[in-house]
This record gives C-alpha cells, structure tokens and sequence, in this order.
C-alpha cells in the first residue's frame, strides 16, 4: 500500500547535486559516472510507493505556509494555486535569474533544454592536475549554484521538476525514473528500480537503452537525478 510522507521536496529534488557522487559536471572532471539522487548516509530507504506528499497541491500549500519565502517564489506559487500547476515562463523566468547570477559569478554553463521542458546544465570546469583541487574546484561550484538558487529557483525548479517528471511524486527516485521510462518506451514493464540501481554502477552499459539520449535524460532529470557518462 501506498504511503504518504512530508520531506521538503526542495532538498528531495536537490539531491542531485549533493548525494551520490557530486554533481553532473562532465566527464572530464569526475571520470565514470556522475549520478545524483540517491538519500546520503543516516536517511532511510523509501519504500515502494512512498510519495512525498498526498499532490502538488498540497505541496504548493505546504510552501505558501512558510514565512521563509522570496516575494518571487511567492508570487509564483499564489499563480500556481489559481492554475494548479506552476507556469513554463515562471520556471524559465527563475531559470534565468539563477544562470545570469552563475555568470556573473564568472561560470561557463551549458544549459540543455530537455523533452520534458527541464534543463539539464554542464558547466564547464578546468580540468586540474590535482584531484584534490578539482575537489574544491566541484564544491565551490556546488556552494554558488546554491547561493544564486537561493530565493529564486531552489523551490521553483523542485516543484517544477517534480510536476514535469515525476507527477507521482515518489520519493524514491530510482522508482520516479523508472516509472518514466516505462512510459517512453525504454524499458519493458519487468524493468524495476533495483534493475535500475544495480546498474548505474556500469553507466547503463547493458541497459536497453540510451542513457545519453534526450528521452532517457528528461526522465532522470524529471527524477531528480543528474547523469553524465565519461564521454561527456
């Protein structure tokens, strides 16, 4: 049976760039790969079903009730309330405002517009010849990308990503993106979220399909989860 529980969706949806590796970054950085999403140490495993709340509704509600929001965040969810949904042009619009501070904050990023409406980003870091630095080099970026998420996307862009991807809203989301390629046809209906999780190890190598095409990237992005292969 189905259950219902009340994370924050924003850090569920922002898992991706704190919890398996590191963050989506390229190839060239993190060899092998890089894939987010997965609960860090001390969180305990969702069970099947679980959801993180009862709909996106409630979520917006959740949300408004907070007394820690932007008036941007605000004045989009009070939009999102009346409509039931949250709008494309308010997603690009908080979209924007976090790639145009990532600039200023003298990034380079690739942004990648995907099937399901999302963003897929590759900035591009030099390559150090000490790992150690390219560590620190990863988490300065991880530490601004939250700092110019902050009042703009990190709530927008996880309400968005779970209404776009994961309409469910299933915490775990090797079963969200699971879920969705079933519906695109990538994998058969036997294909099962333990399938998925015992093979990201290998980068889908075996998988049936693509892991690098748009479809099967819109639906780990719609998951919350950030894939790059060591080509990229």
């Amino acid at each position: 049976m189905s259950t219902t529980t009340t994370p924050d969706p924003s850090t569920h949806a922002r898992r991706r760039v704190r919890g398996r590796a590191s963050a989506a970054l390229t190839g060239a950085l993190l060899a092998g790969a890089l894939l987010t999403g997965c609960a860090s140490g001390g969180e305990a495993t969702p069970s099947g079903g679980e959801k993180i709340a009862a709909s996106l509704d409630a979520l917006f509600d959740q949300y408004l009730a907070r007394d820690d929001l932007s008036d941007f965040e605000r004045e989009v969810l009070e939009r999102a309330k009346e409509t039931g949904e949250i709008s494309a042009e308010d997603y690009e619009d908080a979209h924007a405002q976090e790639a145009a501070c990532m600039t200023q904050a003298g990034y380079d990023i690739g942004y990648e517009k995907l099937a399901n409406g999302l963003y897929k980003s590759s900035p591009r870091l030099p390559r150090l010849a000490d790992n150690a630095e390219n560590g620190k080099q990863v988490d300065a970026y991880m530490a601004d990308s939250e700092e110019c998420a902050e009042g703009v996307s990190i709530v927008i862009e996880s309400l968005y990503t779970l209404q776009q991807g994961n309409p469910d809203l299933l915490v775990d989301q090797d079963e969200a993106a699971v879920q969705c390629l079933r519906k695109a046809g990538l994998v058969p209906g036997d294909y099962t979220a333990e399938t998925f999780a015992a093979e990201l190890p290998n980068s889908f190598a075996d998988s049936p399909f693509d892991p690098n095409g748009d479809a099967a990237q819109a639906c780990f992005a719609g998951a919350g989860i950030a894939f790059a292969s060591a080509q990229e």
